[in-house]
């Protein structure tokens, strides 16, 4: 009797804490939104974005000592493949940026836009690890 209460119970502390981060997630979004109507909008990208990469990496930690030993073999996997695609993706937006520079207008426009194209897509990948099922 005492194991479906303990499996009931793990699921419930799971199905929190993904929730407490989809919440911690939109609190994060919405403190961004409101930042953009300032006149930092670099400043505001940048940190957004540094919030959402620590959120990604606590995310992970707490997966990676959670998962199934076979789940946590494909996460991993996962995850490296993730990196790699990241990595080329901000390289190419990175680039795109550099060459921007020499025909637009002086100013942090085009890095505010990299920023907010790299936060999207660390975010997109925090929201996929929130929902999976551990």
């Amino acid at each position: 009797m005492r194991l479906p209460i303990l499996i009931l119970a793990v699921f419930l502390c799971g199905n929190a804490y993904s929730q407490s981060r989809q919440a911690a997630l939109d609190t994060l979004e919405n403190r961004y939104q409101r930042c953009l109507s300032t006149s930092n909008s670099y400043g505001c990208a940048l940190v957004y974005y540094k919030q959402l990469d620590s959120l990604l990496h606590s995310t992970l930690q707490r997966l990676y000592s959670q998962i199934e030993p076979n789940r946590l073999h494909t996460l991993q996997i996962e995850q490296g493949a993730w990196e790699e695609k990241k990595d080329a993706y901000f390289r190419k937006i990175d680039e795109r940026v550099e060459k921007m520079h020499k025909s637009t207008m002086d100013g942090l426009d085009d890095d505010m836009i990299s920023t907010d194209n790299k936060a999207a897509y660390v975010k997109d990948r925090v929201t996929a690890l929130l929902d999976l099922d551990i």
